[in-house]
C-alpha cells in the first residue's frame, strides 16, 4: 500500500511539474543579442553580446539558445558552432531562479556588408528531461561593416591629376577654403569678403583674397554590375573602396560630395544614393549606405544615371566602373565633351582593357595584385 500511495505522488509530481513547465518554462524568461559596434571597417573586430536571464523561481536545467548569421562574421571556433555560408550557433545554459548569464563573444568582420541576427531559438526540458518546449524570439540586432579606405598612391597621383586637369580648365567661383591673403577694398567687392580685423588695425577697408575652385562639387558614380567574368566580384569591391575613398578625400577638404550607386540595397532592393552635402557627417551616411550594395543582386542599368549626369554641368563627375565593355564605353562617349568627367576603371594586371581613343584622356585604369 506505501508503495502504491510513494507511486502516486511521485506520478502527480511528475506530471504536475510536465505542466507547470508547459505553461511557465518561457515566462519572465528574457535573451538580449546586441553586437557592441553598429558599424566596423573590414578586418576589425567587434563582441556580440549574449544576456540570459531567468526571472522566475522555476529552474531551467537546460536551455539552447540558437541562431544564425552570415558566414563573414567570423566567431571564436567551438564545438557549439556550425559554418557554411551561414553561421549557426547553439549555446547551453542551466539557469537556476533568479539568475543571469552574459556571453560576449569576439566577432571578426571578413567582408563588407551589413549583417543581422533575425530572430532567436530558444529550447528548453522539464526537470526530468522527458518534454521538450520550443519558442521562437523576435529581436533582432545588426552590423555594418564598412568597405575598406582603398588608399594607395597610384589612386593619390590619378587625383592630382584630374584636381589638376580641373584648375587648369575652369574657374568657377571662390573658394573659401583656399585663403591666399589680403588687398585694399574696391567698389566691386562683396562686403562678405571684407576682414574687418585688417581694417581696423590700419583704418582702411581690407578684403580677403581667395584662390579658385574648379568645381562646385564632386559627383561620385560608382558601377557595380557584374559581368561574371572571374574576379568581377574582387573588382566590385575594389570599386566601391575606391569610391568610398574617394568621398572621404573630398569631404576631407571641404568639398560638397554627392555619391550614387546602381546597386541594390540590401533591404529595400531600391537603387542606393546619397545626394550632395559638404558636412563631415555626410560621410557617415556615404559609409553605410556602400555598406549596404547588395552585389548578389542584379544591378540596375548604369543608363539610369545618363539624365542626372546631363543635368550635372557644374560638377566634377568621377565614375568608378570596373566595366569596360562597350555598352559602357558607348554610354560614356554620350556624355557631353564639355562635361568634366573622368572614368577610374579597377582592373586586374592580367588584364588587357582595350580603351577608345575618345576616352583616353579621361580614363584611369587602377591595377593591383589579384
Amino acid at each position: 500500500m506505501v508503495i502504491i500511495v510513494i507511486g502516486l505522488i511521485a506520478a502527480s509530481l511528475f506530471f504536475a511539474q510536465k505542466y507547470l513547465y508547459l505553461k511557465l518554462w518561457s515566462k519572465e524568461l528574457s535573451v538580449l543579442m546586441e553586437f557592441q559596434d553598429e558599424a566596423v571597417h573590414i578586418g576589425e573586430c567587434t563582441y556580440l553580446k549574449q544576456v540570459v536571464e531567468n526571472r522566475k523561481w522555476l529552474p531551467l536545467p537546460t536551455l539552447n539558445v540558437k541562431f544564425s548569421c552570415s558566414g563573414n562574421l567570423l566567431f571564436a571556433a567551438d564545438e557549439n558552432s556550425q559554418i557554411t555560408d551561414m553561421y549557426y550557433r547553439n549555446d547551453i545554459f542551466s539557469l537556476m531562479p533568479f539568475r543571469r548569464f552574459t556571453r560576449n563573444h569576439k566577432v571578426v568582420c571578413s567582408k563588407r556588408g551589413y549583417y543581422g541576427i533575425r530572430g532567436i531559438d530558444l529550447v528548453s526540458t522539464d526537470l526530468f528531461l522527458t518534454q521538450t518546449m520550443v519558442e521562437r524570439r523576435p529581436g533582432e540586432t545588426w552590423l555594418y561593416v564598412l568597405p575598406a579606405l582603398y588608399a594607395v598612391k597610384e589612386l593619390d597621383t590619378i587625383l592630382q591629376k584630374i584636381n589638376g586637369d580641373m584648375v587648369v580648365r575652369r574657374h568657377l567661383m571662390a573658394d573659401p577654403f583656399a585663403f591666399q591673403g589680403i588687398r585694399e577694398y574696391t567698389p566691386f567687392d562683396e562686403m562678405k569678403t571684407v576682414n574687418w580685423k585688417a581694417s581696423a588695425r590700419s583704418n582702411e577697408l581690407k578684403v580677403n583674397i581667395y584662390d579658385f575652385s574648379a568645381f562646385f562639387s564632386v559627383s561620385i558614380y560608382i558601377n557595380v554590375r557584374n559581368r561574371q567574368f572571374s574576379g568581377s566580384e574582387l573588382l566590385i569591391e575594389k570599386a566601391i573602396s575606391v569610391g568610398f575613398y574617394l568621398a572621404d578625400v573630398y569631404l576631407a577638404d571641404g568639398i560638397s560630395v554627392s555619391l550614387y550607386t546602381n546597386g541594390r540595397d540590401i533591404l529595400t532592393r531600391n537603387i542606393l544614393t546619397m545626394e550632395e552635402n559638404h558636412d563631415r557627417k555626410q560621410m557617415e551616411g556615404i559609409s553605410k549606405m556602400l555598406a549596404r550594395i547588395d552585389i548578389s543582386q542584379e544591378a540596375f542599368p548604369f543608363t539610369v544615371f545618363e539624365e542626372r549626369m546631363d543635368r550635372q554641368k557644374d560638377h566634377l563627375i568621377i565614375i568608378v566602373s570596373p566595366d569596360f565593355h562597350d555598352d559602357f564605353q558607348d554610354q560614356l562617349e554620350r556624355i557631353d565633351p564639355q562635361q568634366n568627367f573622368y572614368w577610374l576603371c579597377p582592373c586586374l594586371p592580367r588584364m588587357d582593357i582595350k580603351i577608345r581613343e575618345k576616352l583616353s584622356s579621361r580614363a584611369f585604369l587602377i591595377k593591383d595584385k589579384e
